[in-house]
């Protein structure tokens, strides 16, 4: 049989949503070539928007994520079982037309009666719309807008099938968070966590004609997985080849994930201050499934961002001297320091969680980068050889790779770099047959 990935590659499938610092998909594919056979279990604790999933399922592998991140984990589901064509195309006709009939409806009985209250039910002509228990729901999203978003959401639940519902919600969100001037909200830059408010005007046939382009780009993009997850002959035995534990801490065993369960890890850790998950998808999850931003996955269990105050940080540093050597003087010092210390202390609990899971053979790809902290390297990658071998991993290989100039982000001041993130390291791990062994090349 050939491989469905070389008529369609997966990389543009994704695109229908974005999700900040996704890792290609070239670098699971070539994993999966290099270390495991059909129907081998491929797991990834750190899965995100799902790319190793969905490489796995295309290459006739069986795979499992995870994640503490609530967007991530409805994004990863939704790409590991995409309908047919016929079957979206039966259903997006009907939604369809239900918005535009829902739509005009506000619009002809506007304005509302009554205050917006986040969490509260807000009532225009004979509809009663349920708004997101979002803060500053009235500061990025004006009042018309505020029902436009509403009454999708509602007809998203209304949709009676729990995909097709998921369909709709990631298309919303994907709405949310697109460039400026192309977003349904007053928020530029979004994706950077911090956005900057900017108003714009918002029309009913506007919102209503960017909803739907971001649904048939869905809709495109999953009818092409389930073209490739068909080729390779296990369209029906789909559902049984995939798995998504969400919310779920890489730091802590899962009983969904049995030890010595796994053939291959791929996955990419949060960097350090690098991405503020929690607060850049906060816009965009709330209108999805109604959580408030306080309730997502908070700064107080995210890798990379919380304080891990619990840890005794100079402690830890004294028995683990090799990643002591790697934190400049410079940056050892107050809650920075011990912020250091404990995102290594993270890591370090979740390559424990990587080699219980991983069948004795068995290999872990990792994708790290290192921080520039007011001038001053932090190298994570040597730091995460360093915590391996100390488990009993070998290190087969480590690499760096340039990252594309498209893909490179910007972040500044809080955000863990100086400038552009420009290269990433790939590091392949083995979990040897003897245990104990820490021998190895790197």
């Amino acid at each position: 049989m050939s491989n469905p990935t070389d008529v369609l590659p997966l990389e543009p499938l994704h695109r229908f949503h974005s999700y900040c610092a996704r890792f290609p998909s070239e670098i699971v594919e070539s994993a999966i070539r290099q270390f495991t056979a059909p129907g081998d279990s491929i797991y990834d604790p750190f899965c995100g928007s799902g790319t190793s999933l969905v490489a796995g399922l295309a290459h006739q592998r069986v795979v499992v994520g995870s994640d503490i991140d609530v967007l991530a984990g409805m994004l990863s589901e939704v790409k590991c079982s995409p309908a047919s064509p016929e079957r979206y195309g039966a259903w997006r006709g009907a939604f369809a037309a239900e918005l535009a009939r829902t739509f005009e409806h506000i619009r002809a009985r506007w304005p509302p009666t009554g205050r917006r209250i986040p969490g509260r039910t807000w009532k225009v002509g004979a509809l009663e719309l349920e708004l997101p228990r979002f803060s500053e729901l009235n500061y990025w999203f004006p009042p018309q807008l505020t029902a436009f978003l509403a009454a999708i959401a509602a007809a998203a639940h209304r949709c009676g099938d729990p995909h097709l519902e998921r369909v709709a919600l990631v298309s919303l969100s994907a709405s949310i968070i697109a460039k400026w001037p192309n977003t349904l909200s007053y928020a530029m830059d979004i994706d950077h966590t911090r956005p900057h408010r900017r108003v714009q005007r918002f029309t009913s046939q506007r919102v209503l004609a960017t909803y739907l382009s971001r649904l048939d780009r869905t809709i495109d993009c999953l009818s092409a997985l389930h073209q490739v997850y068909r080729r390779t002959g296990g369209e029906r035995t789909l559902p049984e080849r995939w798995r998504v534990l969400c919310p779920h801490d890489a730091r802590h065993p899962s009983d969904q994930v049995p030890a010595e369960s796994q053939n291959l890890i791929v996955t990419s850790p949060p960097y350090f201050d690098a991405v503020d998950y929690p607060r850049a998808h906060r816009m965009a999850v709330c209108w999805m499934n109604g959580h408030a931003p306080a309730e997502l996955a908070s700064r107080r269990s995210y890798i990379g961002l919380h304080q891990n105050a619990g840890l005794a940080a100079s402690e830890w540093l004294g028995v683990h001297p090799e990643v002591k050597r790697l934190i400049p003087e410079a940056l050892r010092e107050g809650s920075r320091g011990r912020r250091i210390v404990g995102f290594f202390a993270d890591l370090e609990s979740a390559l424990a969680q990587m080699k219980r899971v991983l069948r004795p053979g068995g290999h872990a790809v990792v994708v790290i980068g290192d921080n520039t902290l007011g001038g001053h390297v932090l190298r994570s990658h040597q730091a995460l050889v360093g915590l391996a071998r100390r488990l009993g991993f070998v290190i087969l290989e480590r690499k760096a790779r340039q990252i594309e100039k498209l893909r490179r982000r910007f972040p500044v001041g809080p955000f863990g770099f100086d400038g552009p993130m420009t290269h990433e390291h790939v590091l392949v791990l083995h979990k040897p047959l003897r245990s104990g062994a820490t021998e190895g090349s790197g």
